[in-house]
């Protein structure tokens, strides 16, 4: 066992090299192929530069497995020549083998630095190296990266990109991750709320810039974050996020307002203030944020179950009538779930090559979009809710079927994505719909029960002893549905409600048929109607607090939800 104390943990040196080359990562992505042979201020190309930060990160491993060993380090000559060397390299190269090259160095960089033990993470001599050729080296050339940026558009597009990533993480980590504590002490949610402030103070430093100059600071940033976190505390994650979307959304419109002298004036301050609050703002928490993303099948479940809930519970008590109603989002409800159902049958196909680190290309998304939601129309809302289920047990079970290791990001970014991130980025339209008040249930209620009591009308009294398409008679099914509103009455009226399951509900369903067998088809529709007004009397008394506290969640579920499941299944009616 060492007994050495290290300067630094495994984790925070990944994360010190990872800042610097996410970031700069982030500017080469985005730039267009042509300006990688363009001569910069400094008298190299970009892809020149490239070749030189991949060379000196490639002389780590030697170097380390010298100082393992103890044997002599072989020298290749002086640092001028090494550079020459490197550029002339590269000058030749294609632009994205000079790309692949330091990214394959640099994953075998970090291999290495995985491998180090406490001993080793002491060793400054370990440490001199890293940060010399790493994270010591990266910031050497964001001026040569600056340079390359000419206009507002490529900053804003090279800011937007590298969001990509952050927020898909932040994503995949679910509501009830945001919770969780980060490595530095705060809660994810305090980080992306921290994310947030900062985007917005950007956006009132660039606006003040380019209409006055003014490159003034904001303040002590101890003070700004720890304010932060005090706001934070308490808040729902879901408004955090939805603000920092807005946010950033917010800045990277004024970032394309910038011309290229702005851009490059006072020693590419736009520049240097773009990149410590968008993209070099995300590869500083890249790390943080990425070891908490989930990688094993076991908590993409545990995830998508949490998420699945926050969703469904919801649709289920906005019912079946509601769903051809539109949304806050402009669609119908049957749309929206048509559209979460799709992406949902989709993932399976698509698993297998996300598994390996790639995408399908030339997915046609807002055309896939706009042809599930043109189909929903014509079918019904009953089996709108029954393709949404079958597609969501599906991709459970493929989920569930993955081996146990670490999966590659891009299939947890889209498990994530289809799945309980996608149910978040819908639920407030489910939300918006869901009866709350006393009113709002009421008008359900009456809306309901017009329809069922009209559907079985249809059928006339002697029509009742007929078999329904479930195989009970239409009087068992009158009896079955008064007992709930009876039982619906009981309950409000004792301020309790009974917990019931699958076993509970059927006994109360055999008793109730059993105790009306001898009831005629008049006595039982009259027994319905009574059933029907004593509960809406009772419910027309309940104030807006309780009923959206605790009625508005139990109640419609013994009536007029339970009256549409009967409508579709017994009485012919569609949805």
């Amino acid at each position: 066992m060492s007994t050495t104390t290290r300067a630094i943990s495994k984790s925070d040196l990944i994360a010190k090299i990872e800042h610097g080359y996410i970031a700069s990562r982030a500017v080469l992505d985005a730039l267009p192929a042509e300006r990688w042979d363009e001569p910069l201020p400094a008298g190299w190309t970009l892809k020149e530069m490239v070749g030189h930060l991949g060379y000196w990160e490639g002389t780590v491993p030697s170097f380390i497995e010298s100082l393992r060993s103890g044997a002599a380090q072989e020298t290749a000559g002086t640092v001028d020549e090494q550079n020459a060397k490197a550029a002339v390299d590269a000058k030749v190269l294609p632009f994205e083998e000079v790309l692949k090259r330091w990214q394959d160095t640099h994953a075998r960089l970090l291999e290495l630095v995985g491998s180090f033990n406490d001993d080793e993470l002491a060793d400054q001599r370990f440490i001199d190296k890293l940060e010399c050729e790493t994270y010591g080296h990266y910031p050497d050339h964001f001026a040569d990266l600056g340079a390359a940026i000419k206009t507002g558009k490529e900053l804003a597009k090279i800011s937007s990109t590298a969001e990509v990533p952050f927020r898909l993480a932040v994503m995949s980590l679910g509501l009830a991750g945001l919770d969780a504590t980060t490595s530095s002490g705060w809660t994810f949610k305090d980080l992306v709320a921290h994310v947030t402030e900062w985007s917005d103070l950007t956006t009132g430093r660039l606006v003040r810039y380019r209409e006055t100059g003014a490159m003034g600071s904001v303040g002590d940033a101890d003070e700004i974050n720890a304010a932060v976190v005090a706001r934070t505390k308490g808040r729902d994650a879901r408004e955090i996020l939805k603000q920092l979307d807005a946010s950033t959304d917010k800045l990277f419109a004024e970032i394309e307002k910038l011309d290229e002298k702005h851009l490059h004036a006072n020693d590419d301050w736009a520049i240097a203030v773009v990149a410590g609050n968008t993209y070099g703002h995300f590869a500083e928490h890249h790390t943080e944020v990425f070891d908490a993303v989930p990688k094993r099948s076991a908590q993409l479940i545990e995830r998508m179950r949490e998420g699945w809930r926050m969703f469904r519970r919801p649709l289920g008590r906005l019912g079946l009538s509601a769903l051809s109603q539109t949304t806050p989002a402009g669609w119908t409800y049957k749309a929206m779930l048509a559209h979460l159902a799709y992406w949902m049958e989709v993932l399976p196909d698509e698993l297998p090559v996300r598994l390996e680190g790639r995408r399908t290309s030339g997915v046609e998304f807002e055309a896939e979009n706009a042809r599930e939601a043109a189909a929903s129309a014509s079918r019904s809302a009953h089996d709108t809710i029954a393709r949404l289920d079958a597609a969501y047990k599906k991709v459970f079970a493929v989920t569930t079927a993955l081996a146990d290791r670490d999966v590659h990001f891009m299939a947890v970014r889209l498990i994530a994505g289809e799945t309980y991130g996608h149910f978040l980025e819908h639920l407030y339209e489910i939300e918006a719909a869901v009866p709350r008040t006393t009113a709002d249930v009421l008008k359900r209620y009456d809306d309901a029960w017009t329809r069922f009591r009209g559907a079985i009308r249809e059928r006339g009294r002697s029509g009742l002893m007929d078999a329904t398409p479930s195989g009970w008679s239409y009087r068992d099914m009158c009896a079955h549905a008064a007992n709930w509103l009876q039982q619906a009455v009981i309950e409000l009226e004792a301020g309790e409600f009974r917990s019931w399951n699958a076993e509970t509900i059927q006994a109360e369903n055999d008793r109730a048929v059993e105790a009306h067998r001898l009831v005629g088809p008049e006595a039982m529709l009259d027994e319905l109607d009574t059933s029907h007004r004593r509960l809406r009397e009772a419910l027309a008394t309940i104030p807006d607090e309780r009923m959206r506290e605790e009625v508005s969640g139990v109640i419609p579920f013994y009536s007029y939800l339970h009256w549409e499941e009967h409508l579709c299944a017994d009485l012919g009616v569609t949805i």
